[in-house]
């Protein structure tokens, strides 16, 4: 977003008389609060000031906003809007990137596993699905994370154990829509 120049709009008290109100709302209604910008409120909605003043032509001067104003949110349908995983990393504890040797991520006895969306998502489950000779395996539940809607991105501090051998991947929802990312083969050599 380029919307860098209302940063510094100003949050004004008033009564509920003067704050002029939005009419009909193609989104939802957000209740300004303190220390809020458009700028901000932008950012945090995955939207740009401009798509919030073209929803709000009650908001004359974009660098004065009322506290406790409700303002339109706009619903921004994006080009691709199916919910898809862009990437699922294991990192060291210090950020670092895990190694891959024969196909396999290398792990440590705790690990950093991150996913990216395209989208904010509402909810993130990470699973470990076990290799071997039995015909029947069951995927494990290795954490949960409920990350920011603005960021699109989930994480766990993974603690593995001994001996793990096994595919990685997490199942992403927003509301009732879910993805599952591709499997990564990872191991522990202990």
């Amino acid at each position: 977003m380029t919307d860098h120049k209302f940063d510094n709009s100003m949050i004004v008290s008033a009564s509920r008389e003067e704050v002029p109100c939005p009419g009909s709302c193609q989104g939802m209604r957000y209740t300004v609060q303190a220390g809020d910008t458009l700028y901000f409120i932008a950012r945090r909605f995955n939207v740009t000031v401009q798509q919030i003043r073209d929803a709000n032509p009650q908001i004359v001067n974009p660098n004065l906003i009322f506290l406790g104003q409700v303002i339109c949110i706009p619903t921004i349908l994006q080009p691709d809007s199916q919910l898809k995983v862009l990437t699922l990393r294991f990192l060291t504890e210090t950020g670092q990137q895990l190694p891959i040797v024969d196909g396999a991520v290398q792990l440590t006895d705790r690990v950093i596993v991150r996913a990216t969306f395209n989208r904010p998502v509402s909810r993130a489950f990470f699973f470990l699905e076990p290799t071997g000779t039995d015909t029947c395996e069951f995927a494990r539940l290795i954490g949960i994370d409920c990350p920011s809607a603005v960021t699109g991105v989930a994480e766990i501090l993974w603690q593995v154990p001994p001996g793990t051998l096994g595919r990685v991947y997490v199942v992403a929802c927003i509301n009732n829509i879910c993805t599952k990312s591709d499997e990564v083969l990872v191991i522990l050599n202990v």
